[in-house]
């Protein structure tokens, strides 16, 4: 008989600002950035929503933004090629953060422009 584990959910970590299914999510998580535990101060950003964040001709690219310490946290800004930031969308980029260990301050963007990741069915 195997035992059974239960699986902790990555937003358990998380203090939402706001409630998902909207085109911008703030939350607040620990997790590591510079050899140090910090909190983040995270702006989740649909780029495929429709909006300022669009560009001509298409979408935005894919960013994360990392912004100076503040007494509060680090804040980072991260747009994902999605047109509304919901749970799932919110689990992956918590795992992202968390896991990535070349994040640097700035602004850096990533993949092409112009393409949205595919709907989910509810």
């Amino acid at each position: 008989m195997r035992p059974s584990h239960r699986r902790t959910d990555v937003l358990d970590d998380a203090e939402l600002q706001d409630p998902p299914g909207g085109a911008f999510l703030r939350l607040h998580f620990r997790g590591p950035f510079e050899g140090r535990p910090v909190t983040w101060l995270a702006t989740l950003r649909a780029t495929a929503a429709p909006g300022p964040e669009r560009s001509i001709g298409g979408l935005a690219a894919s960013f994360i933004e990392i912004g100076d310490d503040t007494p509060e946290g680090v804040p980072i800004t991260v747009g994902l090629p999605v047109a509304t930031i919901d749970e799932p969308t919110i689990r992956k980029a918590m795992i992202m953060i968390r896991r990535y260990r070349r994040l640097r301050r700035g602004r850096h963007e990533y993949g092409p422009p112009g393409r949205a990741a595919p709907q989910r069915d509810p």
